[in-house]
């Protein structure tokens, strides 16, 4: 297998997380791509240029970090990343999670493409509302305790809340959501620490 992905993409760190809890590290291979510039081997693997990608090895390109979670929860069932006793709540929260890394990319690319001040209209301003409530619900009803396996929903969650900080510092994840003990046990983990974007 190989891993098409860029450095700072939350999805493709989402997978290599899930590569190193699987056992799978080893087997896969990391091909570093810049989605922006087209990078040939990308777009000939997945024409929307879009990361993570990943390639099997009967030729088969993988697109979008749900669905090569589920498949690598598939070739490697055990640890499970969607615990069958908890399986409706991880995938809700993983649906969460997705959704705060979409906002957040979206803020990041007008910023980036369009300006420091891109985000300042009512779409912007509701992006970043959105992601401020979304934050804030976690303290009201906060997602279950981090234990010997990790879900897919607390997996992307950390990785959002991560991604958030290193991004959007200005929005405080960590402390609007409340999870920061929450999520200690994930940071712990040595997949979470040799993934850290930089």
């Amino acid at each position: 297998m190989q891993l098409l992905l860029s450095p700072t993409s939350p999805y493709a760190r989402a997978v290599r997380i899930a590569l190193i809890l699987k056992g799978l590290d080893d087997e896969c291979t990391v091909g570093w791509v810049d989605p922006a510039s087209d990078t040939p081997e990308l777009v000939q693997a997945n024409p929307m240029s879009r990361v993570p990608t990943l390639l099997l090895d009967d030729g088969t390109a993988l697109t979008e970090t749900s669905l090569i979670l589920q498949y690598l929860d598939r070739r490697v069932p055990h640890p499970p990343l969607i615990p069958s006793a908890n399986a409706n709540s991880e995938l809700a929260l993983a649906g969460r999670a997705l959704a705060m890394m979409d906002a957040a990319l979206w803020i990041m690319n007008n910023r980036k493409y369009l300006g420091a001040t891109a985000n300042e209209n009512a779409l912007g301003e509701r992006r970043m509302g959105t992601l401020k409530r979304t934050l804030e619900s976690f303290q009201e009803t906060p997602p279950r305790a981090v234990g010997q396996v990790v879900g897919m929903g607390q997996l992307l969650l950390q990785v959002a809340i991560e991604y958030l900080e290193f991004r959007l510092p200005e929005l405080e994840a960590t402390k609007t959501s409340g999870l920061g003990d929450w999520g200690k046990p994930l940071r712990k983990l040595e997949a979470f620490q040799l993934t850290e974007p930089h």
